[in-house]
């Protein structure tokens, strides 16, 4: 059997048609693993950066002490005291914003976000948050201002007693 020119260009078509096809599906399953592997490193990312503010925050007695004299009683501390307690709870504020966005878009899993709307349910009560999201949420993204709003706003709380008065021996 022989074959014209015709039936060879059409042979041809259908085959390139098969590798197109082939193509797709694989550059497809290609994007779907790349998503994937992104949202794993923003988690990972997000949950690094806050982390690492609480270990800082936390292996510093001096840092610690600072925080938590705020937290409890803004008007305890000194200026100076008062501008370092103010400035870690604006770093993890932006962390917080940041991982909002980030679960807007669809790149961060929500789980984590819910994850830091406890934390927030932890200190929202907290005279020295009150003082400070008071004074600093004007900095904030609008939207984020009030997904933390909504979040004051309601009875829920989860604060542990982290910030509780501790007698020291």
């Amino acid at each position: 059997m022989e074959y014209n020119l015709e039936q060879t260009a059409l042979i041809v078509e259908i085959i390139g048609g098969i590798v197109i096809i082939i193509s797709l599906l694989f550059v497809g399953l290609q994007l779907k693993e790349s998503a994937k592997a992104t949202r794993s490193a923003t988690a990972v990312t997000t949950v690094s950066e806050l982390t690492s503010w609480y270990s800082n925050l936390g292996n510093s007695e001096q840092g610690s002490y600072v925080f938590w004299n705020f937290m409890t009683n803004p008007d305890s501390i000194t200026p100076v005291e008062r501008f370092q307690a103010i400035m870690n709870l604006h770093g993890i504020l932006l962390t917080w914003q940041n991982s909002y966005y980030l679960v807007k878009e669809g790149t961060l899993d929500k789980r984590v976000q819910e994850s830091l709307l406890e934390i927030i349910n932890g200190v929202k009560n907290n005279p020295g948050f009150q003082v400070f999201w008071q004074s600093r949420k004007a900095i904030f993204l609008k939207e984020f201002q009030e997904y933390v709003e909504e979040i004051m706003a309601t009875d829920k709380t989860n604060s542990e007693g982290i910030y509780d008065v501790v007698d020291e021996k």
